[in-house]
């Protein structure tokens, strides 16, 4: 990294925290967020927000659509309408890599297995690294890694942890 090559660098990552900000502005403004007005992609705002899986509800259920104003930090929306469109501005850029920082947390089972599935698509395509204390979210990554007090105490997949890892398996047993 250098500071000619930073910038760049940083657009082929796409995160998602677990409280994310939204702006006193338009779903699709916040979608795109950090882009021009005169520049948003209507295209990729409607592939992003399917992939977030939160397409049907802007387009069906919010009278003016992606120009619906969500108000300060998404006061209008619920916990899990702000998580999927952090998704969906995760993925308008198309990165590389995809950082998902308990990103599904505040959604549903339902809907958190809609995104996954979505999610599961793009696996081959881009690096995803999930950050999960919900241990569902994990089960079809291809590679876990365990930490417990800031060592790695197991690496493997799902079913290889389930039937190896003592931690892994007492964490199976809270969910």
């Amino acid at each position: 990294l250098s500071e000619k090559n930073l910038r760049q660098w940083q657009k082929n990552i796409g995160y998602v925290p677990q409280d994310v900000f939204l702006t006193d502005a338009s779903i699709q403004q916040n979608i795109a967020f950090g882009e021009n007005n005169t520049e948003i992609s209507k295209q990729k705002i409607q592939k992003s927000a399917k992939l977030a899986d939160i397409d049907n509800f802007i387009e069906n259920d919010l009278k003016n659509g992606y120009q619906t104003i969500v108000g300060e930090r998404g006061v209008r929306l619920s916990g899990g309408q702000k998580q999927r469109i952090g998704i969906a501005r995760a993925l308008y850029h198309d990165p590389k890599v995809l950082v998902l920082d308990e990103a599904t947390s505040a959604l549903d089972t339902k809907t958190e297995q809609n995104i996954m599935k979505s999610l599961g698509r793009l696996a081959r395509k881009k690096t995803i690294i999930i950050i999960a204390h919900r241990i569902t979210t994990l089960q079809n990554c291809d590679t876990i890694i365990v930490l417990s007090l800031g060592k790695i105490v197991g690496k493997g997949t799902y079913d290889e942890l389930k039937s190896k890892n003592r931690i892994f398996k007492k964490l199976i047993s809270y969910k």
